[in-house]
């Protein structure tokens, strides 16, 4: 059985791709969207009403560039570290298939095309290594250290998200994200839903097996933040299922990633 994986421009650069599983069953990555792009999205997921406010900001819209596949956008947070610098985000959001992102840039609560806080650019990007080295799922998780804009550092301008690890599977989480499905990826939008329990497929991949949760978003909503009790981020974005849209999945916040996290500067 192959292992489930996105590749760079999957859910909506141009040619939309797939990955084989297992027989007849089809696995989509949740990854970057390409400029233009509307794969469908349902009704679990709601827009934020202000996604500047004081508790929403720090969620925000990722761009980037493939070097193949052109322009993409993902989702990420502003994460608590010493730098108040960093943005976290799913692995297959900086590499995907050895490639690597490129002009990344970060825009907190972006909306329709403005940018309340202006933009970020990323001077650095993190990934754990068993993403690096082999795009595990279950350790697709990234970080991007950004530049200060004209308004000061991320975290002074939008504020930052502790994180937590070792959670229950089963904890309730919100989700946060920009799916192209609802309205073309202009908007942020969230889920409330319950974890529930782990992906069998990602058995035996060398880690913690994924967490699957109800929500609906497409493609574009990579990366952004699963946060339990109302603050800490315990999960980012990284696949789903054709067969399957109404389940996104995130890898387990386990103690590799925990370390992954304690490091970044």
């Amino acid at each position: 059985m192959d292992r489930p994986k996105s590749i760079l421009g999957a859910a909506s650069l141009p040619g939309t791709l797939f990955l084989r599983v297992a027989l007849f069953l089809l696995v989509i990555g949740a990854f970057p969207v390409a400029a233009g792009a509307a794969p469908s999205a349902g009704a679990s997921s709601l827009r934020v009403a202000e996604a500047a406010a004081l508790e929403t900001r720090t969620n925000g819209k990722i761009f980037g560039t493939d070097p193949v596949e052109g322009r993409y956008t993902c989702s990420g947070t502003a994460l608590s570290t010493p730098s108040r610098s960093v943005v976290l985000t799913a692995g297959h959001c900086v590499m995907e298939n050895r490639r690597w992102g490129r002009r990344i840039v970060f825009v907190p609560a972006y909306d329709h095309g403005t940018r309340p806080f202006g933009t970020f650019v990323a001077s650095a990007v993190y990934t754990t290594k068993q993403w690096r080295r082999t795009e595990n799922p279950d350790f697709d998780v990234a970080a991007l250290r950004v530049k200060p804009n004209r308004l000061g550092t991320l975290g002074d301008v939008v504020g930052d998200r502790e994180w937590m690890t070792g959670r229950s599977r089963f904890s309730s989480f919100q989700i946060f994200g920009y799916p192209a499905g609802a309205l073309q990826g202009e908007a942020l939008r969230a889920c409330d839903t319950r974890g529930l329990g782990s992906d069998p497929l990602t058995n035996g991949l060398g880690g913690p097996p994924t967490i699957p949760g109800i929500c609906d978003m497409a493609g574009g909503s990579s990366g952004g933040a699963w946060l339990v009790d109302g603050r800490y981020v315990d999960g980012v974005t990284s696949y789903g299922y054709t067969r399957q849209h109404t389940r996104l999945y995130s890898p387990y916040f386990g103690p590799a990633i925990g370390r992954f996290l304690a490091s970044l500067p």
